[in-house]
Order: structure tokens, then C-alpha cells, then sequence
């Protein structure tokens, strides 16, 4: 367990460092580092050019408030047979996040340099499987952004275009996790044609509310999927608890001027965001979407972690790993 318990670490020291130091690149930086000498790893990073050439409009949406440009950190780790599909990992990398022109109060803003937790999580899941050599093959997709308010940033109302094509209506620039994760899960799909995909963020407000910090929210289409998961978490000690994803959410979503909006569509917040994510991922892929807004950061600490950032979800995408390797 020496390298999951590395994993943990590594998510941790990401998600409690200061957004000044943690932006976009030095995210790739340290990652990169950490990862030097392990076998089986090809490492590859998108910068704004390459965010260009394949429309990725959400993701350099979202960044173009920041003087520090937006990243995406793709992880690629061989364990398996090369025709053997990966499972694809998506985090949420927003490495400091005001709100954007909707801007947060200052109330706990401090605690948003730990909006990258899920990235955070993916990073320390692919070194943990890596270091071991897992048997599997595994894709890690980090869309990292600084979501801050100035003269260049997205407002309200304004209309981006995504990978896919499909274009989002801005309600709210606080609902930012939403859009990168739309154009990495995209990607990920397109580029390796996964088995699997997961993505991992900290997402809504609502998730905490409705769950505590007892669990993390587990989305999917199909409820035996979700109650897999909750065994995941069983078995790793980080448990999940099913919320619903309606056909009806869809519909929620719909906008006037765009295909969809990326909030400001009712009640239930966190089926809502799952909502917009997955209308980027294949309705015929397993999809898991992971919301860790009540359990990324505790104020007191626990058995096995102090208080702060917890880097949840490397065990539980460890343990998620492990039972498909040894399929």
C-alpha cells in the first residue's frame, strides 16, 4: 500500500498549496517531476495552442481571466496489452477559482486553492498504479485553469464553443468546473476510446449539502453501475452514495441562444452539473461521475488523514483500478 499511500501524498501537497505557486504549469511541473524514472508513462501537455487546433472553447474559455495561461495534463500509463481499451480518469484542475466576473464571497475563498483536488486525485491514482505496475492500462486527463475575474474574462451570458460542438451558454462563471470537464472528457474519449471513464471533480455546493462530508456524491445512467461504486467504496474506505440523473435534467439545461446552459437550470444542483458533463460523454460508455465538494477539505482531522485536503479519491480510483486489472 506504500504507493497509494505516495498517491494520497501527492493529491494532498497539490490541493494545499498556495494558488499563488499552484497555478496551470507549475500543476504540470511537479506532476511531471514526481513522475520522472517511472516506466510505462508517456506524459503529454496541451498548451492554448493546442487547445486551438482541437476548439476547445470551454477550457480556454474559463482561463481567459488569468494572466497564467490554462494547461491540459494528459497522463498515459501502459501496463497492459496495447489493444486492451484503457479506463480513463478526469479530474477537475481549477487551481484557484474567485468565481470569475460571478464572483465568490470572500468567505472561505481561501479554500479554493483546493478546487483542484480532482485532478489532484487522478495525478496520485496513475502514480500509485504506475509505481506498483499495475496490470491495466490507464489514461489520466487533467484540464487545469485559473478561474479569476478581469478584462478578458468570460461574463455572464456569453456563448462558448467546446470540442464536441455543442455550445454552452454562461450563466454563471462560478459553474467553471463544469465546462473544462466538457472538453476533457471529450478528449479523452476521442483521442484513447476508453473502456471506462471516470471523471472526478469538486463540483456543486449541492453535493455537500445533500451528503456531508460522510460521502462523496456518485452519479451514472444506469443505478447498478452507481451500486458498484458504492462497493468500491466500501471496499476503500471512501465511501459514495448515489444521487439521480434524470432524462428530465437534460431538458433542464436546454438554452435559448446555445444548445445548453451551464447552470441557473433549478433544483437538483448536483444531478444538474453531472447533467452538463455527461452531455459530453457517449451514452453507451460506463461513465462515473464523482462530486467530492463535502469530502476533498475537512476541518478536523481523522485515523488516517489531518485536516485539510484529504486527497480523496486516489483510494477509492485505486481500489476501482485494482478490480479491473484483475478481471
Amino acid at each position: 500500500m506504500i504507493h497509494v499511500a505516495d498517491g494520497v501524498h501527492l493529491a494532498r501537497d497539490l490541493a494545499t498549496e498556495p494558488g499563488k505557486n499552484m497555478y496551470p504549469q507549475a500543476f504540470v511541473d511537479v506532476v511531471k517531476a514526481k513522475f520522472k524514472g517511472v516506466k510505462n508513462v508517456d506524459i503529454d501537455v496541451l498548451d492554448v495552442r493546442d487547445m486551438k487546433k482541437n476548439n476547445m472553447g470551454a477550457l480556454m474559455g474559463v482561463g481567459k481571466g488569468s494572466i497564467n495561461d490554462p494547461r491540459m495534463l494528459v497522463i498515459e500509463y501502459k501496463g497492459a496489452d496495447k489493444d486492451v481499451a484503457p479506463i480513463a480518469l478526469a479530474g477537475k484542475g481549477i487551481t484557484f477559482d474567485t468565481g470569475g466576473i460571478s464572483l465568490k464571497s470572500n468567505s472561505g475563498m481561501w479554500a479554493m486553492k483546493s478546487d483542484l483536488s480532482g485532478a489532484a486525485a487522478v495525478a496520485g491514482t496513475l502514480y500509485a498504479a504506475a509505481q506498483r505496475g499495475e496490470n491495466i492500462n490507464l489514461v489520466g486527463v487533467m484540464p487545469l485553469a485559473e478561474n479569476m475575474p478581469s478584462q478578458d474574462a468570460i461574463r455572464p451570458g456569453d456563448v462558448l464553443e467546446t470540442m464536441q460542438g455543442t455550445s454552452i451558454e454562461i450563466m454563471s462563471t462560478d459553474a467553471e468546473g463544469r465546462l473544462i470537464l466538457a472538453d476533457a472528457v471529450y478528449y479523452a474519449q476521442q483521442e484513447f476510446k476508453p473502456s471506462l471513464l471516470l471523471n472526478i471533480a469538486t463540483l456543486t455546493g449541492s453535493a455537500a449539502r445533500a451528503l456531508s462530508d460522510e460521502y462523496a456524491a456518485v452519479i451514472t445512467r444506469d443505478f447498478e453501475l452507481s451500486t458498484q461504486m458504492m462497493d468500491v467504496g466500501k471496499r476503500s474506505g471512501e465511501h459514495v452514495w448515489p444521487l439521480p440523473l434524470h432524462e428530465n435534467h437534460f431538458e433542464q439545461i436546454k438554452s435559448p441562444i446555445a444548445d445548453i446552459k451551464n447552470s441557473g437550470a433549478g433544483n437538483p444542483g448536483a444531478s444538474i452539473g453531472a447533467a452538463v458533463v455527461g452531455t459530453f460523454v457517449d451514452e453507451d460508455l460506463a461513465w462515473v461521475h464523482l462530486d467530492i465538494a463535502g469530502v476533498d477539505w475537512l476541518d478536523a482531522s481523522k485515523d488516517i488523514a489531518p485536516k485539510g485536503s484529504q486527497g480523496w479519491g486516489v483510494r477509492f480510483m485505486d481500489q476501482l483500478v485494482r478490480d479491473h486489472a484483475n478481471k
